[in-house]
């Protein structure tokens, strides 16, 4: 498909504003597919403009593309109001009845602003980068997107599952007391070797964030495992329902009674996550058979590994570059030796990245 006419892309040429090649105008007729799916699914509204044809004024998110190469080409998302408002707004701008001052006006433009704010952070939230367009073009309305970013929030949250996971998994599998002579899958003593450097990593880590990081991680942390000991009880009943889940976040944010174990600087929740899963997983790979059994550690870091990689199947593949960053990152970081050379190969380990031969 030819999006702009050859006569007219090489009439704008020669006045000096001249249109984006073809190959990266369909790329942003994708995007703006995606946009538009993404806002239909938050439930708003929304229609992409076709090609080559003029903008309606149909209620509603319109999706179209500027085909101008340059910043301020790309996707462009504006709010139309409904049939009444707009009509009872452009009444008072008809020459026979043109009065700017008018209420009805106002209202029309203070929905709009309100419209234009709830869809850059439904975008940005589906990871989206976004701007209000007039950043970039004095005379666009609406919303300019530039395309995906990793969805730091997704990242989090898949990353919180998988130490909570992994920290109750570990513990609730402790000796039964039931003197049938069958070998425990983890000591008592193995269970806190399992999980102290994950836990130490994460009191660590909260120390060093922001009041609001640290307050939002502990909210994460409530929420998801008070959901994760929902689903528990939905598989396996209220009396056997893992209730180590709920005791968890208080634990995990309790200040550290020293101070950090290495000094550093800022940290992001991400990366306080990313050092106490590969943290978790490690102590798991490291352990020798009188610290857990062999085939529970294979139980259980196929269980959570699984996990993630399924949290993983529809996700946008700048999350999984970002969080094959994240652990890279991670891996960088660690001091110990043993621990470190886990992490390196971590990410081809699970199948999160091809390994090279």
């Amino acid at each position: 498909m030819t999006y702009v006419d050859p006569q007219k892309r090489k009439n704008a040429e020669e006045n000096g504003i001249p249109h984006a090649p073809e190959k990266v105008i369909a790329e942003w007729h994708s995007l703006a597919e995606t946009v538009c799916r993404e806002l239909r699914h938050a439930g708003l509204p929304a229609y992409t403009q076709h090609p080559n044809t003029l903008a309606d004024m149909q209620a509603g998110a319109c999706v179209s593309v500027d085909t101008v190469d340059g910043p301020a080409g790309g996707v462009h998302v504006s709010w139309n109001a409904g049939e009444t408002l707009t009509e009872a707004a452009l009444g008072y701008m008809e020459p026979d009845r043109l009065d700017l001052g008018e209420p009805v006006i106002e209202h029309g433009v203070r929905v709009g602003a309100l419209m234009d704010e709830t869809i850059r952070s439904v975008l940005t939230l589906a990871g989206f980068r976004t701007c209000d367009a007039v950043e970039l073009n004095d005379l666009a309305p609406g919303t300019h997107v530039a395309g995906r970013q990793p969805r730091q929030w997704f990242i989090e949250y898949i990353l919180t599952e998988g130490v909570l996971g992994l920290i109750a998994t570990i513990r609730s599998r402790d000796p039964s007391g039931d003197n049938s002579g069958e070998p425990t899958d983890i000591s008592v003593e193995g269970r806190v070797l399992l999980t102290a450097r994950a836990i130490r990593i994460v009191q660590d880590g909260l120390h060093r964030l922001t009041d609001d990081d640290r307050q939002e991680s502990a909210r994460v942390f409530r929420r998801l495992a008070g959901a994760m000991h929902s689903q528990d009880m939905v598989y396996r009943g209220f009396w056997k329902a893992n209730r180590s889940l709920l005791e968890l976040p208080d634990e995990l944010c309790l200040p550290t009674q020293e101070p950090p174990a290495e000094a550093g600087g800022p940290v992001t929740r991400s990366q306080v996550l990313v050092a106490a899963y590969l943290a978790l997983l490690g102590s798991i790979e490291l352990a020798d058979e009188d610290t857990v059994d062999e085939d529970a550690a294979v139980k259980i870091t196929e269980a959570w590994t699984g996990t993630l990689l399924r949290r993983l199947d529809e996700a946008p593949d700048e999350d999984r570059q970002e969080l094959v960053r994240l652990f890279r990152e991670a891996a960088r970081e660690e001091t110990n030796s043993a621990h470190k050379t886990f992490a390196s190969g971590f990410p081809e380990a699970i199948g999160l990245v091809e390994g090279s031969d």
